[in-house]
């Protein structure tokens, strides 16, 4: 959860009582320690449903640079630790910035999927994120939102609610991945490794 009164007041109220929303596994955030959260994306709300799940620690994130640019929103993401990151290039600012996070014991939430699914499936990974966390070699766990695309699409211009939920799953084992060499092979295999992993947490229907 956020530090700011306003912004845990605000994500609580949207989360907990606009939403009705059910956490589970909450026991495996780290209580110390760096770590990296890997989400998948149906929805802007994602981001503060994960910060709203994990209240055990405050979780920062990457956004693409365009939200920055909106009055009031982007001054609003910037409370929740989120960083910029320039899409479709290789943002070396945002990649210093990741480690920077983490080298000072500060959690990160990524999604995989690099952008919003269209259609509430999951997409495939990108291997940039791969690279990032075979970098990093901190504990990565897996999380999945359910709900939020139902609530609030690409393409939708205000939120509706729905039943929603977001479950943690155990540290996911990638130390076999990181003793294989740095490679575009490499890189991808964590990547799927990480989507089979938050595949796991989706409640089926």
């Amino acid at each position: 959860m956020p530090s700011f009164p306003f912004t845990r007041i605000l994500t609580t109220w949207l989360v907990k009582l606009y939403f009705h929303t059910d956490v589970s596994g909450e026991e495996n955030i780290p209580a110390d320690g760096p770590f990296v959260v890997v989400s998948n994306h149906a929805s802007f709300l994602d981001p503060f449903f994960i910060g709203y799940a994990s209240i055990r620690r405050q979780v920062g994130f990457m956004a693409k640079e365009e939200l920055f640019r909106i009055p009031l929103f982007g001054s609003l993401i910037r409370r929740y630790d989120a960083f910029p990151v320039r899409r479709g290039q290789h943002d070396m600012s945002a990649v210093r910035l990741f480690h920077d996070f983490l080298h000072q014991n500060k959690p990160l939430l990524i999604f995989p999927e690099g952008t919003r699914t269209l259609t509430g499936e999951l997409q495939t990974a990108k291997k940039g994120v791969g690279m990032l966390l075979y970098g990093a070699r901190v504990p990565v766990i897996p999380a999945y939102v359910g709900g939020t695309f139902e609530s609030w699409p690409k393409g939708k211009f205000f939120p509706k609610p729905t039943q929603t939920y977001v479950r943690f799953g155990k540290a996911i084992e990638l130390e076999d991945l990181y003793r294989e060499k740095p490679e575009k092979e490499t890189y991808r295999k964590i990547s799927e490794k990480l989507m089979k992993n938050i595949a796991k947490l989706r409640k089926p229907f």
